[in-house]
Parts: structure tokens; sequence; C-alpha cells
């Protein structure tokens, strides 16, 4: 037996299963009773109960007057800061990996 009628043997039989199974389902279509008719659904139930959100009008802090301090104090990333824009050696490479130190820009092509 070489590969070709392997193969045709194979479809064969897979062809012959798929259409007994499918003539076997309609065959079954016409004989369906009536308590497997009954249709099974979930449903949940919730008490919700709805809440009007009250305006509180801006903050305080949004209205005071800002002074020539608070505009120059520095503000605080919320990202770590980047390392080098250097290359680095493997062994650091691995550190930086692993204190998650490393921010992608753009895609890594191999």
């Amino acid at each position: 037996m070489n590969w070709l009628h392997f193969f045709l043997w194979v479809g064969g039989t897979y062809l012959l299963y798929y259409l007994a199974v499918i003539l076997f389902d309609v065959a079954r279509v016409g004989r369906t009773s009536s308590a497997g008719s009954q249709i099974h659904e979930l449903t949940f139930s919730e008490n919700v109960a709805s809440a009007q959100m009250a305006d509180h009008g801006p903050l305080a802090e949004e209205t005071a007057p800002k002074s020539r301090l608070d505009e120059a104090a520095p503000l605080r990333k919320q990202e770590p800061e980047m390392i080098g824009s250097g290359g680095v050696i493997i062994d650091n490479l691995f550190k930086l990996c692993k204190q998650e130190a490393i921010i992608y820009t753009r895609s890594v092509s191999f």
C-alpha cells in the first residue's frame, strides 16, 4: 500500500462516517418527543436599585488660585524612567527584564 491508497482509504472512511452521522441526525428529526421540546434556559434575577448621582460642583482645589510655586513643582512620572538609551550587556539585559524596567517603544526586528 502506498501513500495515495492510504489517504484514499482514510478519506473514504471519514466520508462514510460523516455521511452516516448526518443521515442519523436527519432521521431523528421526526421522532422528537414533547418532553424533549421543552426549552431550557437560565435566568438570573437580581434586585437592582438605581441611584441618582448628585452634582457637587467643582472641587475646592480646582477653584483655588495657583501660586507660582505650585506651577514650578516637578510632576511625578507614572512610568519608570529610562535607564539608558544605549546598549547593555546581556547580563544586565536579563536583570532589566526581571525588574520590568525595559519600555518597548517600537517593534523588534530580527
